[in-house]
């Protein structure tokens, strides 16, 4: 199959590659002009090919350079669609001083803590969201309310650890929020209440959810009903999410296009009798109506949003009885999304729904070959290619976002995918039966036995030795080179041309060296001092092994360091971790921890501000070369210098502003050095 075969097939790609670079060159040059200069070219471009096309032989000759104005101009669209959508930027005067008025779209509980998502609508400021979080709850404030309050905004940023999420990124691209702001819930205050559809929906979702958590239903059933029809699976604990993750059905737990598939399938088998009355249809129409209805309830997620647009164009060409390309429709979907939500296209979501899908539809073939005269055969066989698919189209980008990579996803996927369509349906019967205030036992016991079930599953499938591999490390580089040799190998095996073969071991020997390359560059040892909001973690690590020092007495939980930290612990190849406590010393070859000191990397380190250190005092200061300021620390700098000398102090992140203020105030007065964590990241030896 040729480049020229894949474009008569699949015209859309002609606009949706230009596009989607349209996009990734807005991140790099961000303006309008520009674009709309290219528009202008590429009209010059189409002119001039018109005149030079007057003649049947000529137009015949220059046919296929009416791709290169075409290409241009959907480029500088998805340019200009980035730019459109890219929240703006507000001075410093529009940040602080002033008072904001807000409307609610969005709410979020924490245990002591709320999070606000609030679009602004002062009248002389442009159209934004802003992210205001709060110390303690206002448990009557609801999605829709107006609110004042003095801003102070601040830009979003990151913690400044090693190998992070970018959470300042991923709030701009997944919720188009630039600025956040902290402060006390008693300085909100609410003015009124002016719903709009969408926060009439989100809290028609709150009290439903809030309904479900106070049922009989067992806490997992509880959150599983949640994140499947509520669209809300921030309440699946991360060790549930590790452990589906590790055996390869993650896709299970929020809401996505498999969900969307599921509630189309059923729907258009409850309306099989329209095709006997000849309404073929109107059970199209009331089948793309309800997934549609149901998109726009669970608050117009991007993965529901993405299988909508697809199976919406799908029934619209049987509709119209158009014929029908499910790649092309995919395309189609791609493209409307991008077109209204450019930053889509770096959601790890939009990536591996897309991904997974092309690559089914690509190979959807290969059951029929492989049919068998018994119909249950070819249903597992079908399932069976199709995870397989699946899993080879998305091994890479998986290993490089969340680092684990399971080997047996396909009998996973066996297991559990035939019975989440009876989940999802038992799940919305017991929603209605519930807001009519009934209670019917039988259909609590189905949804509790069926996550039993689920979850029995999974840790079936990862208690079977290299079930699943954790701590993987694949660079952005190994991504792109792993697609390049799956594109090659698939073309050798339509073409059968050996120079593809060839390219493809190529490609493999320059993956190979890359990471020969990058594992010689990585240190073998190191530390990190690292930033938090609730203690001062410090890791030091070698030869494969890690340990960790909390020295501000506060319990750290193992397998959350762990999942919060796997980019790091992945990227260093580290596959241990030890917790050291505070009360015990730990020698190892050239380090040492004595709490609250420590000899790491060739310096002297201490921590202050926990236990008995609090008054410590001595007639004679002790050198050592950094003191960790924990977040228990209150006394000053001079009185640091009373007990040590240092080069500099390490700062806590955890550590309140009104006690870090103060402190780097008086630092700076001292001439003493100071990392803050807060504001400059984390420490780390080597710097590289």
């Amino acid at each position: 199959m040729g480049a020229r075969s894949v474009l008569s097939r699949i015209p859309v790609l002609r606009v949706l590659v230009p596009f989607a670079l349209g996009i990734m060159v807005q991140r790099l040059w961000h303006n309008w002009w520009a674009p709309v200069m290219v528009i202008a070219v590429a009209v010059a471009v189409y002119g001039l090919l018109n005149l030079r096309s007057r003649t049947p032989s000529r137009r015949l000759r220059l046919r296929h350079y009416y791709i290169v104005p075409l290409a241009m101009i959907a480029l500088s669209l998805g340019w200009l669609a980035a730019v459109i959508h890219c929240p703006p930027q507000l001075t410093a005067g529009q940040r602080t001083g002033r008072l904001m008025t807000g409307r609610v779209i969005g709410l979020d509980y924490t245990d002591f803590s709320m999070r606000l998502t609030v679009q602004v609508l002062n009248p002389d400021l442009p159209q934004c969201r802003v992210l205001v979080s709060t110390r303690g709850c206002d448990y009557t404030m609801r999605a829709g309310d107006l609110i004042t309050w003095q801003s102070d905004l601040v830009e979003v940023g990151t913690m400044g650890n090693p190998g992070e999420m970018d959470y300042a990124r991923y709030l701009l691209d997944s919720k188009s929020i630039r600025y956040q702001q902290h402060l006390p819930v008693g300085q909100i205050r609410k003015t009124g209440h002016s719903p709009t559809l969408v926060t009439r929906l989100a809290n028609v979702r709150r009290d439903l959810q809030r309904m479900v958590l106070n049922s009989r239903l067992s806490t997992g059933a509880q959150r599983f009903v949640v994140a499947l029809l509520l669209g809300d699976s921030s309440l699946i604990d991360k060790a549930t999410q590790q452990e589906f993750s590790a055996a390869g059905v993650a896709h299970v737990l929020a809401l996505s296009g498999l969900h969307v598939g599921f509630i189309a399938l059923i729907i258009w088998w409850l309306l099989f009798q329209l095709d006997y009355m000849r309404m073929k249809k109107v059970r199209l129409v009331i089948t793309l109506a309800a997934i549609a209805g149901f998109a726009l309830f669970t608050g117009l997620s991007p993965s529901v949003v993405r299988a909508t647009v697809m199976i919406g164009f799908v029934f619209a060409s049987l509709i119209f009885y158009r014929r029908s390309v499910s790649l092309n429709a995919l395309a189609m979907a791609a493209l409307v999304i991008l077109l209204f939500s450019p930053s889509a296209l770096y959601s790890v979501g939009f990536q591996l729904s897309f991904l997974t899908v092309a690559a089914v539809l690509l190979f959807a073939g290969l059951p029929k070959q492989l049919e068998s005269r018994y119909k249950w055969v070819n249903r597992l066989t079908s399932t069976a290619l199709t995870s397989l698919v699946a899993m080879g189209a998305t091994i890479a980008l998986t290993a490089h976002y969340f680092h684990t990579v399971s080997f047996l996803s396909v009998l996973s996927n066996l297991l559990i995918l035939p019975v989440m369509p009876v989940f999802m349906v038992l799940g919305a019967l017991f929603l209605l039966v519930s807001a009519a205030g009934l209670h019917w036992q039988l259909l609590n016991w189905l949804l509790d036995n069926i996550y039993r079930y689920i979850h029995w599953a999974t840790g079936a499938v990862n208690a079977i030795p290299f079930s699943h591999a954790s701590g993987v490390y694949v660079s952005a580089f190994g991504v792109i080179g792993y697609f390049v040799i799956v594109a090659l190998v698939v073309l050798w095996l339509y073409h059968r041309n050996y120079r593809y073969l060839l390219a493809s071991f190529f490609a493999l020997a320059v993956l190979l060296a890359h990471s020969l390359w990058l594992d010689a560059r990585t240190p073998r040892q190191g530390l990190v001092v690292f930033n938090s909001f609730t203690s001062t973690p410090v890791l030091y690590y070698t030869q494969g092994k890690g340990y960790v020092w909390t020295p501000d007495d506060e319990d750290t939980d193992s397998a959350s360091f762990a999942r919060y930290h796997a980019g790091f612990l992945a990227r260093y190849n580290i596959q241990e971790l030890d917790f050291i406590p505070n009360d015990t010393t730990v020698r190892l070859d050239g380090a040492l921890f004595k709490p609250p000191f420590a000899h790491l990397m060739g310096q002297r380190f201490v921590a202050v501000g926990s236990g008995r250190w609090k008054h410590a005092s001595t007639s004679v200061p002790i050198d050592v070369d950094r003191i960790i300021v924990t977040k228990r620390y209150h006394g000053s700098a001079a009185k640091l210098q009373e007990l040590y000398r240092c080069d500099s102090l390490i700062i806590s992140g955890a550590m309140y502003s009104t006690t870090l203020s103060p402190l780097l105030h008086e630092c700076d007065s001292l001439s003493i050095a100071t990392h803050p964590l807060a504001m400059q990241g984390a420490y780390l030896l080597p710097n590289n």
